[in-house]
Formats: structure tokens, C-alpha cells, sequence
């Protein structure tokens, strides 16, 4: 049986969120102890609803965080709640798994805007990003000042504004583009 594409994309899309998760319950233990449902809740919230963890996948990920002492669970006296704080060793995960996940957004985002580049559609594609500083000091730098932080949120406001900028130069190179190709096959 073969697949269409939009079933692969699919499951890649499912195998991408699974691998996530960790990270996931990670960042949102650094916001402060919670116990799974509202893990869940903050998890969705966090991630803008691209991660949308099940009670079936949630569950299974605390279990193997706590066995490896990233994470800490205690049952709530009286309560059959198990609230779970992130561990100093989590902590380094954490800040370790997300200065790798960075490089390799660096490289792939390198890469993809190299090969853009050869097909001409626009010039100067392959500066660097100021994202991922100021994203760092969001997720990182638990002891930014409110200033360091406000500051880090203008600069994505500006990158992202600065994306819809070459978004739209893109779409017009295309426009031009199809209609060369439109007018050279009549």
C-alpha cells in the first residue's frame, strides 16, 4: 500500500509532536509544578496548539522523565493528583536540549534559504536571523529583567514583520515569474 503525501506529512507531523513532548513537559514544568491534566492544558496553550498531548502519550513520557530524575512527581496528600516539579537536572536538559534544537533550526534554516537563493526569486535571503537570540532569552533566561524580555518580544515582532516584508517581495518575484512564463507560452 503506498501512502499520498499528505498521509506521510501526516505522520511525520505525529512522530515530530511525539518527539516534542519531553521538550515540551520540560518548558511547561518551568513555568511552575503541575499535574497531568493541567500539564496538558499548559502544554496546548504553550505551543500554540501544535503540541496537543493525550492523557495515553503524556503519561507514558512523565513516567520515563521521572525514572531519568528530570522531572519530580508527589502525590497530593488526600488528593489523587501526582504534581510534577522539573529537577535542577532538568533544568540542564532542558537548557541543553533547546541549544541543540536552535543549532539545527541554524542549519536547516541555512541550508533551505541557500537552495531558495539559487532559484533567484530574491536577493539577501541568507542573512542572519535575530530570532533566536531573543527567543533564547524567553525560554532560558529564567533571571532576564522585565526590560530584557520586553525587549527580546519587540525583536521577534520586528523579525516576524521583517518575514512578512520578504513574504511579500517572494510573491511578487513569483507573480512576475509565472507571468513570464505565461506570456513566453503564447
Amino acid at each position: 500500500m503506498t501512502l499520498k503525501s499528505e498521509d506521510i506529512v501526516s505522520l511525520w507531523r505525529k512522530q515530530i509532536q511525539k518527539g516534542y513532548l519531553k521538550l515540551a513537559v520540560l518548558f511547561a514544568l518551568t513555568k511552575g509544578p503541575l499535574h497531568g491534566y493541567k500539564m496538558m492544558e499548559s502544554i496546548k496553550e504553550l505551543t500554540l496548539g501544535i503540541i496537543t498531548p493525550t492523557a495515553g502519550g503524556l503519561y507514558p513520557a512523565l513516567k520515563e522523565l521521572e525514572k531519568e530524575g528530570i522531572i519530580k512527581g508527589e502525590w497530593k496528600t488526600g488528593e489523587r493528583k501526582k504534581v510534577y516539579k522539573i529537577t535542577d537536572k532538568g533544568k540542564d536538559v532542558f537548557k541543553k536540549a533547546v541549544e541543540k534544537h536552535f543549532e539545527l533550526i541554524s542549519l536547516t534554516r541555512s541550508w533551505i534559504l541557500k537552495e531558495i537563493s539559487k532559484l533567484k526569486i530574491i536577493e539577501g535571503l541568507n542573512q542572519p536571523s535575530e530570532m533566536i537570540p531573543a527567543i533564547k532569552v524567553l525560554l532560558l533566561d529564567e533571571k532576564a529583567s522585565i526590560k530584557d524580555r520586553i525587549e527580546a518580544l519587540e525583536s521577534l515582532k520586528a523579525d516576524f514583520q521583517g518575514l512578512i516584508n520578504l513574504f511579500n517581495e517572494m510573491i511578487k518575484h513569483i507573480d512576475n515569474r509565472i507571468n513570464e512564463l505565461r506570456f513566453n507560452a503564447l
